[in-house]
């Protein structure tokens, strides 16, 4: 109840701020939504045509607001409790990204510009400010321009149109079928298989490339609020999105940390940043999340799998490796080697001399 009050207290700030329409221009504007909005939803909605309004209206200034707010300090109203109070500021960004909180963004969409298209020139597209106000999940400062052409379910599909690969320019594309499932090695077994791990600068976590013996990839960065973000994103791609970038990201990490020890090394590599409670807990969540999905047969990263699986099943790739961990791990043990290797062929030569002179 105490929100409540607070949205209703946004829509008050909203109609003194924009007085170009009365409260009730924008609940009968509603009213006239309402059978798209209701089709917009998989249940239900045991409401009567005013109260169905009422509760998109506020829900709708709401979103509008908040995300206005953050955007421009100088909208935010004197003493406001959720600006004042970082636990429940932090409450709120999680509450707009829950999937059972999305309201059809085409409603947000116009109330947006019913409210300020008409006489502010200088405000932003409300897609600019969901992907502005998202931007430490996405990792982007501004979202794809083919997403902002796109007809966005609600703000969690915005988030979630955000991890397609890069150069993406259709969310449909799909990837040639393959026969078999390939499931990538540990980063341990990558490791001991002479793959080297490097952190890779980029937007986009699906940019991951292996080229001569290298797997470059992004940083993922794991805290409490991107476990948050990315727990809906999945939710929302497993029941009604066709390509699931995401979770087929997730999926392929779950096979890249195996244990702890893997999540230890892709930390120390800066692959990982971890701001969660150890790297047991990494391991945890990523384990998680990749448990609960399957890779499809047009898989991602499919491909990489593939490429990984061939490395590690070289068996000179695995000589070279353990070569250099036992016998190059420091300049020391390197003069030990060559010593060695010298003692043993001065030895040699020293037997072939004694032979010939016997003879």
């Amino acid at each position: 109840m105490p929100m409540e009050d607070h949205k209703l207290l946004y829509l008050q700030n909203l109609l003194q701020d924009n007085q170009n329409y009365y409260l009730m221009d924008y609940i009968q504007t509603v009213v006239s939504w309402e059978d798209e909005a209701r089709n917009q939803y998989d249940r239900q909605i045991v409401l009567n045509s005013y109260q169905f309004a009422e509760v998109i209206l506020l829900d709708g200034i709401f979103m509008i607001q908040f995300v206005l707010m953050c955007w421009d300090r100088k909208r935010r109203l004197p003493n406001d409790p959720i600006f004042s109070n970082q636990l429940m500021l932090r409450a709120v960004y999680r509450d707009m990204a829950l999937l059972e909180n999305q309201i059809p963004f085409f409603i947000v969409q116009r109330l947006f510009k019913m409210a300020f298209k008409t006489h502010q020139q200088n405000m932003p597209e409300l897609l600019e400010l969901v992907g502005w106000f998202f931007k430490y999940v996405t990792r982007k400062e501004k979202l794809p321009a083919w997403v902002m052409e796109s007809e966005v379910k609600h703000f969690v599909h915005a988030i979630s149109l955000s991890f397609f690969p890069p150069g993406m320019e259709a969310p449909n594309k799909r990837h040639e079928e393959h026969k078999e499932m390939k499931f990538p090695p540990s980063a341990t077994e990558l490791v001991a298989a002479g793959v080297k791990l490097r952190k890779r600068e980029s937007e986009s976590l699906l940019d991951i490339k292996f080229e001569n013996g290298v797997l470059d990839m992004p940083c993922l960065i794991l805290t409490d609020s991107v476990e948050h973000y990315f727990r809906n994103i999945i939710a929302f791609e497993q029941c009604y999105w066709k390509r699931r970038y995401l979770t087929e990201y997730m999926t392929f990490m779950h096979h890249l940390v195996d244990a702890p020890r893997d999540a230890e090394l892709l930390i120390d590599k800066g692959i990982i940043e971890n701001w969660l409670s150890n790297k047991e807990a990494a391991a945890q969540v990523i384990n998680a999340f990749g448990k609960e999905h399957s890779m499809s047969r047009d898989h991602h990263f499919y491909s990489l799998s593939d490429e990984l699986i061939k490395h590690c099943q070289r068996p000179h790739n695995k000589w070279k490796a353990t070569f250099k961990r036992d016998y190059c791990s420091s300049p020391w043990v390197v003069i030990s080697v060559i010593a060695a290797g010298l003692l043993l062929l001065l030895t040699i030569a020293q037997t072939v001399f004694s032979a010939l002179s016997l003879k």
